[in-house]
Formats: C-alpha cells, structure tokens, sequence
C-alpha cells in the first residue's frame, strides 16, 4: 500500500529576526545589551551558541551574533534596528512599587523571559512558574497592578520571581564585547 501524505491544514508561519534590547540598570539611558529572537514560527527562541544564550553590547554586533548560531543565520541578516524592549529595571520598580503599567513594561518583561528561561532549560521553581504564569495572564487581560497585588508579600514573591529569570538567564549567557 503507498504511503499517504498528509496534508498540513495549518500553512508554515514566517519566522524573522527581531533585535532585542535589555536595560538592568535604572541609572542607565535605554538598552545596556541586545540579543536576537526568532519570532513568527513554531519555534520561537533567542540565539544561542553551545547552549548558551548570545548577548552583545552593541547592535553593530548582532551580525557577528548570528554568525553563531547556524540555525537562525538561516533566517536572514540580523536586524539592526530595536523592535523590543525588556525594561527590566522599569519591571521591577512597577511590580515593587506601584499601581499602574500603563505602557505595559511588566507583560513585556515577562514574555521576553518566558523565552529566554525556556531557552536556559532549567527547571524554573513551580511556586515561581505558577506566580509568574498567572500575572501574565492577568496583565493580558488588561487588569490593573492595584487589582493583581492585594499585598505588600505578593508584590515581593513576584520580584522573587523575576530575579529567578534574571539569574537562570546571566548563569546561561554569553557576553559578546566585540
């Protein structure tokens, strides 16, 4: 009997490259470093080289970024121009402190780490999974941070969280300089 050939009911997505940039330092003026991000398919990751997650210090740098990781240089050039932000110095002085995320810093945070720490493939802490997931969906949701934090403690567990990510991202990372 031949061989059938299924057909996919779902076309390919077109995955493309997006310039990330991170600021950790509330004392600094936008992006501190950059990475890459495929975007727009099934697999959606950063860069990474040898496991390790590809950060460099300025965008002139991403081509040389790419160069690393065969799999996305297959995507085409590397962009130059930002397309995403992760404030994580904004993030965490919100979730610390305040009652409003208007421009929505702390969804973006979120999202970029959710990619970022599955890249890691380290096993997040589930009381850490569980918070984190469910702020995501509430702030998708649109609900405010006076409404998703009824306490002092639970604003203090999502910065736990959140300092998490950053570490598990810093311990699987590599630095880029030149």
């Amino acid at each position: 009997m031949p061989a059938l050939h299924v057909i996919s009911s779902r076309p390919p997505q077109h995955q493309e490259l997006v310039l990330l940039g991170v600021r950790l330092d509330a004392q600094h003026d936008g992006p501190q470093f950059y990475t890459l991000l495929a975007v727009g398919g099934d697999n959606e990751r950063p860069i990474m080289e040898d496991g390790r997650l590809l950060f460099f210090t300025r965008p002139e740098l991403a081509g040389k970024a790419l160069a690393l990781d065969p799999n996305l240089s297959q995507l085409g050039p590397a962009p130059q121009e930002i397309e995403t932000f992760c404030d994580v110095a904004q993030a965490l002085h919100l979730v610390n402190s305040q009652d409003a995320d208007p421009e929505g810093v702390i969804l973006e945070c979120l999202l970029v780490f959710d990619d970022l720490v599955r890249a890691t493939q380290l096993h997040m802490p589930d009381r850490y999974q569980g918070l984190l997931t469910e702020l995501t969906a509430r702030l998708t949701e649109r609900a405010r941070l006076r409404d998703i934090f009824s306490s002092h403690q639970l604003r203090e567990h999502v910065e736990d969280a959140l300092l998490w990510c950053i570490g598990a991202i810093a311990a699987k990372s590599r630095m880029l300089f030149e």
